[in-house]
């Protein structure tokens, strides 16, 4: 008879863990199962993240291998022509204080900086010049020619370059006119502005 009931007490305590360990299993399949749900929004988000840490990282590098060095932008306040302003923090400005723009192209007289900073806001170029011989210059009158509805030329004696080429917050400086340089610098540097209308 205690033979009897060790045996059904065996037989009850391994139907048990048989239930037990099927249970378990069961909860295991249903948390793989989730697992694997999830797998596919999981790595979803990684390759998003992936692509948004990629897109940054290559603008950075835009950013930083465009030509010219980086000004810091003093704002676009629009004032009167010749109305008292903070002094800019570049030779020529590059961005700050401002009044109303003036007509693309070559100019042989000067003008004032405070007009053109509106044309570099639009997404402009300006190229200053003083120094320079007539066939230096004539080759700076071509390049306005050549990009009539996006860059100003004009002499500058203020300039403590003999060739300044600015943009919105950007800015290189040459001895002489380099024709390729120049033309890099414009193409890489229009529109990266507030207000992007050069063409």
């Amino acid at each position: 008879m205690e033979n009897e009931n060790i045996d059904q007490v065996s037989k009850k305590e391994r139907n048990e863990l048989k239930r037990a360990e099927k249970q378990q299993k069961r909860e295991q399949e249903i948390r793989i199962k989730k697992i694997k749900s999830w797998l596919p929004w999981i790595a979803f988000a990684g390759i998003i993240v992936g692509l948004m840490y990629w897109a940054v990282t290559v603008a950075q590098k835009a950013e930083e291998s465009r030509p010219g060095e980086a000004v810091s932008i003093m704002g676009a306040q629009h004032i009167a022509p010749e109305q008292e302003h903070e002094p800019y923090n570049s030779n020529p400005p590059t961005s700050g204080p401002h009044a109303g723009s003036i007509p693309w192209g070559f100019n042989s007289e000067e003008i004032l900086d405070e007009n053109v900073i509106h044309n570099l806001e639009h997404g402009g170029v300006w190229i200053t010049y003083k120094n320079l011989d007539d066939e230096s210059v004539a080759i700076l009158e071509n390049i306005a020619r050549r990009n009539s509805f996006s860059v100003v030329v004009s002499p500058r004696e203020a300039n403590d370059a003999n060739v300044a080429v600015a943009s919105w917050g950007r800015l290189m400086k040459l001895d002489s006119v380099d024709e390729e340089r120049i033309t890099d610098f414009i193409r890489r540097n229009k529109n990266k502005s507030p207000e992007q209308l050069a063409i």
